[in-house]
């Protein structure tokens, strides 16, 4: 019979798309009320180029950005993370579309999984109608292997850097 070990902690990551500013430092208060203070994010960057698919709810010109949460969680978090920020986009809509679309992941050693609510073949179910979908791989070297359905922007040098240098300052220690 194997041992099932505990597995280690994880840091809790968070794709953000907005239509301002200042639905984008809204979201990030209420997202810290709920999960803890944030390690790091990324400057906003206009996101264009990669998808059209949020402009008709949400308006041309969103911005996108990508946070780090400070503390630890345990794997198991993922599906939580998920349902809470679903309630916040609800509770930032306007009338029935979002300003907000937050979309968090956990960053291991091994990988970066992102939480979402749409099922296909390379997701993997989890529970409550949130499924994981495994974004990067990670290399003992440091690099990183990316899949053929890791999103578009997720691809740029500047974000795999983001997330390869949280792991390799936090998570290698």
């Amino acid at each position: 019979m194997g041992i099932i070990p505990r597995p280690d902690t994880v840091l809790l990551v968070m794709g953000v798309l907005s239509k301002s500013k200042e639905a984008l430092w809204e979201a990030e208060s209420r997202t810290e009320y709920v999960f803890g203070p944030l390690l790091r994010k990324t400057d906003p960057e206009v996101f264009e180029g990669f998808t059209s698919y949020y402009e008709r709810e949400m308006g041309p010109d969103l911005l996108r950005s990508y946070w780090v949460f400070a503390e630890p969680v345990v794997r198991a978090v993922l599906v939580e993370a998920k349902l809470a920020t679903n309630r916040i986009e609800r509770k930032m809509s306007i009338g029935s579309k979002r300003t907000v679309n937050l979309d968090p992941g956990l960053l291991s050693l091994e990988s970066l999984v992102l939480a979402t609510t749409k099922p296909y073949s390379h997701r993997i179910y989890l529970s409550k109608g949130i499924y994981g979908e495994l974004s990067y791989m990670f290399r003992k070297g440091g690099g990183v292997d990316l899949l053929e359905w890791t999103y578009p922007d997720y691809r740029r040098s500047l974000v795999m850097d983001f997330f390869s240098g949280i792991r390799k300052e936090v998570l290698l220690i």
